[in-house]
């Protein structure tokens, strides 16, 4: 068996005490990419949050816009129907013919 002679223990230990700080550094930076990353996704997180809460709003008070102005339609309609029944009936006659036509040509 052979014996390690000292300056080769101590290039072993000043090898180990290397890697050991590298390993540190490497961690210490490891860590600040992680905090960084959830630093970034908390932000963008909050960001989406606002964004759906404002599409939200949007979208409801279009969807009160098209649900008033469908109700205008209804009784516009409503009340021509009742004024000429006949015409009425007449354009629902000509609406479903051109379907029928439309549709038997697929």
């Amino acid at each position: 068996m052979s014996t390690i002679s000292r300056q080769e223990r101590k290039n072993v230990e000043d090898a180990s005490d290397a890697a050991g700080n590298l390993t540190g550094k490497l961690a210490g930076k490891i860590s600040d990419g992680l905090e960084e990353a959830a630093r970034s996704a908390g932000r963008f997180s909050e960001r989406l949050r606002n964004n759906g809460a404002q599409l939200h709003e949007e979208l409801s008070a279009a969807g009160e816009r098209f649900g008033d102005g469908a109700k205008r339609l209804g009784s516009i309609t409503s009340e021509q129907i009742r004024a000429h029944p006949w015409a009425a009936i007449g354009i629902a006659v000509a609406v479903g013919a051109i379907a029928s036509r439309l549709l038997r040509r697929r």
